[in-house]
């Protein structure tokens, strides 16, 4: 008795076998490479791997280049082998960093190319590696440092007593006093009141001080231009001469005088006169001396024979 395939059968059987076909073709793709973008294989090693597997973006601008291919322990490192697309050369001084898409986003391999004229090769490795830092100790060290800081202000309100703390209220509110007040003062000058308010708004001030400079300016041309006695002084030549011939006779006068010559010259340097003039005055001196020993009537009698 033949027994006939139903259609349920037909379609169970048509299933399973495009299910079997997806299986085989994933492990072909995932495992053995099958059916891969071409490309090539380069390699790098990093401190540490973590929020990385296959097929993590490799990144260059921005723009996706690869994927992570295979991760795996080498000694106590991370080594990494890159899937880069066909047509796309790396620079031998390029390097690579493990990024974050945002703070908490997926991570990602960024290549920074370099600048030199030869690329690697299948199977090289990039050698300058930026270690991005690691979250978990940059939120330790912030904690640590927070921590540190409550210590320092518990320490700061230790030695601050009430003396201390009164003297910061005061001057905290002379602070405020010395604050107002120049609130008040820049009010009165910007509406011209005080000494600093009229000298900033009051036009007077501004003429006075501009005619000034004006008067400067025409005396200034006056001299420049021989007028007036400033002018003359400044420019005559007449009196310059005159100036230089009296300074030369000066000169002549005083070296005259150095030589001895003529009367004033003869004074100055003839000991004769000098010596004359010390005898007379210690023959006064002396007639003095005995005009003191003399009565008064001895001293009458000498004067009446001299006039008698």
């Amino acid at each position: 008795m033949n027994k006939r395939v139903t259609p349920e059968l037909k379609v169970g059987i048509l299933v399973l076998a495009a299910i079997l076909v997806l299986l085989y073709m994933s492990f072909r793709i995932g495992s053995l490479g099958g059916f891969r973008e071409q490309g090539y294989l380069l390699y790098v090693t990093v401190e540490n791997a973590g929020g990385l597997d296959p097929r993590t973006p490799v990144q260059i601008a921005g723009v996706e280049v690869g994927k992570v291919d295979r991760i795996k322990l080498e000694g106590y490192k991370a080594l990494i082998s890159l899937h880069i697309g066909k047509g796309v050369p790396v620079p031998v001084d390029s390097k690579a960093s493990i990024k974050t898409q945002g703070v908490l986003g997926d991570k990602y391999i960024e290549i920074i190319p370099g600048k030199a004229a030869q690329y690697l090769d299948a199977g090289d490795r990039i050698q300058d590696v930026v270690t991005p830092p690691d979250l978990n100790q940059v939120f330790a060290e912030v904690g640590t440092a927070a921590k540190n800081f409550g210590d320092a202000m518990k320490d700061f309100k230790g030695l601050l007593g009430e003396p201390e703390k009164e003297a910061i209220k005061k001057s905290l509110a002379n602070i405020e006093v010395v604050s107002n007040d120049f609130k008040k003062i820049s009010r009165d000058i910007e509406k011209g009141r005080g000494t600093l308010g009229k000298l900033v708004k009051d036009d007077t001030l501004y003429n006075d001080a501009r005619e000034t400079v004006s008067s400067l300016k025409a005396v200034s041309k006056d001299i420049e231009q021989g007028r007036g006695t400033l002018g003359k002084l400044a420019k005559d030549e007449a009196l310059y001469d005159e100036t230089k011939e009296a300074v030369a006779g000066i000169k002549e006068f005083t070296d005259g005088l150095r030589k001895g010559e003529g009367t004033l010259g003869k004074l100055a340097k003839d000991d004769s006169l000098y010596n004359e003039t010390e005898k007379a005055m210690k023959k006064v001196q002396k007639g003095a001396e005995g005009l003191q020993e003399m009565t008064p009537v001895t001293v009458l009698g000498t004067i009446f024979g001299i006039f008698f």
